[in-house]
């Protein structure tokens, strides 16, 4: 096996070189050739122990503009393969690219009320529709993808008593596990949505999940455990299967406040993590891993997260805006430089409050929230599905102000490509 990873996989600021990640069974070294239009512009070298993975970083933010990244496994000095692809280095003065890198997708989102303006048009799509959906993503340069989830289940921590033969979700995908299936027209949109990623250069973060919500007991990471190989030996060939997404989410302060008489259950999480990580190492040993807990007193946490983090390789924290005073971002990321992870932001693509519906923000407040993320290498938004749509996208997921809203940030973003 000869596996290689950028985190961040699709573009990084000329102020935020990515973290390469590589490992190979028996390879001697790696060789990076940074290449722009075929013209070789760099050579970096760096050394492997087969059978154990590697990480290092190469200065790639002197060289802004479309790249093409190629990598060689030597053995005994002689390339034995070779893998190619896209990467992007915006020139920006921060950290962050001051662009919308990726999104969630929704296969079906998990709450009718929350996604009444989509919902219907969401279970009509076809395989082809979904791929349309991540093309149409790539077209405005969203080429990060994350997949919310590819199990539907109402369940939270405490509040049942599933184990992974009782499990009664239903799949967004044909799964040998599990009979249950979601009302959906999709076949296998998991099978269309890599499929379109792969042509776009797109990079796609799979769902994995959900058991229940907040649940990371012994149970829920044995049933993710089945899921994940499931998943990698039905998707695991696509070049854009970047990495894992645990779908389950949590709070910042943990259970503190949702389960206080249970609190003690945030132990369950570093468990959770450290036990999936070897888990999915067994499969591919660099595809990072992905977690999205909202960021409420999370720094209040400081000594229960750091005990969990160092099992996760990327944070996505949620909610920032929704309470200004709580704002938080830079005591988050000097936790997550500490122990030594990727820390992006989840941003909230929705209207605040919301009563009857998602609704997508105004472009302007979506591109000042962009900026107030400058110190973060990647903003991310919460969602693509229902609150973007090109003009025209059939079925309908959303009116006209998605329309809009997508027109803008296409053009924002090609403009900011000529620069």
């Amino acid at each position: 096996m000869n596996t290689v990873v950028l985190i961040p996989g699709v573009r990084c600021s000329t102020h935020a070189d990515p973290e390469i990640r590589a490992y190979s069974d028996d390879a001697q070294a790696v060789r990076l050739e940074v290449l722009r239009d075929g013209e070789s512009l760099s050579v970096f070298l760096q050394a492997l122990t087969p059978g154990q993975a590697v990480s290092f970083r190469r200065g790639l933010g002197r060289f802004p503009g479309q790249l093409e990244l190629r990598f060689s496994f030597l053995c005994g000095g002689e390339a034995r393969e070779e893998k190619r692809m896209p990467y992007e280095v915006v020139r920006s003065d921060t950290p962050g690219t001051g662009l919308l890198d990726g999104c969630w997708i929704s296969i079906q989102h998990w709450s009718p009320e929350e996604s009444r303006y989509f919902r219907d048009g969401l279970a009509q799509m076809t395989d082809a529709d979904f791929e349309r959906h991540i093309e149409d993503m790539a077209d405005a340069g969203i080429r990060g993808v994350v997949i919310q989830n590819l199990f539907d289940s109402p369940w939270y921590v405490g509040r049942h008593s599933l184990t992974c033969e009782t499990y009664d979700g239903r799949a967004f995908y044909p799964s040998a596990m599990y009979p249950g299936r979601m009302p959906i027209r999709a076949q296998d949109p998991v099978e269309a949505v890599l499929r379109a990623a792969d042509r776009c250069g797109s990079h796609v973060l799979v769902g994995i999940g959900l058991f229940a919500w907040f649940d990371f007991s012994a149970e829920s990471l044995e049933w993710h455990k089945r899921v994940a190989r499931e998943a990698f030996e039905r998707y695991g060939n696509h070049p854009s299967f970047y990495g894992w997404y645990v779908s389950e989410e949590l709070m910042g302060d943990l259970y503190w406040s949702y389960l206080p008489e249970q609190a003690q259950r945030w132990r369950e999480v570093g468990t959770f993590f450290r036990e999936f990580r070897a888990f999915v190492h067994t499969l591919d040993p660099v595809r990072p891993i992905a977690f999205a807990p909202n960021n409420v007193r999370f720094h209040e946490h400081e000594a229960e997260w750091k005990t969990i983090l160092p099992y996760i390789d990327i944070l996505l924290p949620f909610a920032f805006a929704r309470d200004p005073a709580g704002w938080n971002v830079p005591e988050m990321k000097q936790i997550c430089d500490d122990c030594g992870v990727h820390m992006w932001v989840d941003m909230e693509m929705f209207r605040v409050p919301f009563e009857d519906g998602l609704l997508p923000k105004e472009y302007g407040e979506l591109v000042r929230e962009i900026e107030q993320y400058s110190s973060l290498e990647q903003c991310y938004g919460y969602q693509y599905t229902g609150l973007m749509n090109r003009p025209g996208f059939t079925p309908a997921l959303g009116g006209a102000c998605t329309e809009e809203l997508y027109e803008r940030c296409r053009a924002r973003y090609l403009e900011k490509q000529q620069r």
